[in-house]
């Protein structure tokens, strides 16, 4: 079991324009220059955790995307492929995969381990077993785990790259949680079972947990499929999809808001390619 002490959400919606760079100048100027939106939005969301806490300088720092840094990606291929130029040096810097956490540790003055893991499906769960083993064992006293994904360019065809429905509405965020296996002042604690569940698996696991008061879904999870679970059993649901549109850590954005937002227990039931994963969150 790990503790929550602080958590931090920055999460912008399809038809939110937001000028990324122009916030993040507000609250990290020094760090803005050769920056590009995806490392922006971490440090955006990363502001307020600074503004909430003073961080030890030997905090890990665990960073996950779905996706990565697509846009420089996309950049890259078209100057060495279609332009066949060289691509810009600035660009190549930032396509390594921890160039966002180098930027994050540097604003927040940390120096302990840092770590990027890219991934879709089920990226926020492999990232807290990670950080739940590393906190067990005494390898970490605290760890930042955040999750940070950049809109997809509607013309890189996001909905097939994805596998999404072509009406899902693409967002994206940058969101916090300040975790410990230390209970004093927590806010919540966050568990993640290893086990992995078919439909009628999650049903009775669901049913058998008799602290959850409230239960939240994956957004990649098929409406029908999330309309049997909730016809399945007799917990309410936490609706918080309704205010984030998709990307692939937005179940972060859905944890920390249930934190801000509920006293209870929260089960996040996650999909992915008929396999459905639970986190439980209970708040303190």
């Amino acid at each position: 079991m790990m503790y929550i002490h602080c958590t931090a959400s920055v999460n912008i919606r399809q038809d939110q324009n937001v000028d990324v760079k122009a916030e993040c100048k507000k609250v990290a100027p020094a760090f803005v220059r050769r920056t590009d939106r995806f490392i922006q939005l971490g440090l955006l969301g990363t502001a307020s955790i600074k503004e909430q806490k003073t961080l030890d300088k030997n905090t890990a720092l665990f960073m996950i995307s779905g996706q990565g840094n697509l846009s420089v990606f996309n950049r890259l291929c078209q100057q060495r492929y279609l332009e066949e130029v060289p691509p810009k040096p600035v660009d190549f810097i930032n396509s390594l995969s921890n160039t966002a956490g180098f930027y994050i540790a540097k604003f927040l003055d940390l120096e302990s381990k840092n770590l990027n893991l890219a991934q879709q499906g089920f990226v926020i769960e492999n990232a807290l077993l990670l950080a739940n083993a590393n906190l067990s064992s005494k390898r970490e006293d605290r760890i930042l785990l955040g999750g940070v994904d950049e809109r997809v360019d509607v013309n890189n065809n996001p909905h097939g790259y994805l596998d999404l429905p072509t009406e899902t509405a693409l967002g994206e965020g940058s969101n916090w949680m300040l975790l410990s296996a230390n209970k004093q002042d927590a806010l919540a604690t966050v568990d993640v079972l290893t086990l992995a569940f078919d439909s009628t698996g999650v049903i009775e696991y669901v049913n058998n947990q008799v602290e959850v008061t409230h239960v939240a879904f994956g957004q990649r999870m098929p409406n029908s499929c999330s309309e049997l679970i909730l016809s399945s059993i007799n917990i309410p649901p936490f609706e918080c999809n309704e205010v984030a549109d998709f990307y692939e850590t937005n179940g972060l954005f859905v944890l920390n808001s249930y934190i801000k937002s509920k006293q209870g227990c929260l089960a996040y039931i996650d999909y992915f390619n008929d396999i459905y994963r639970v986190i439980t969150l209970n708040v303190v």
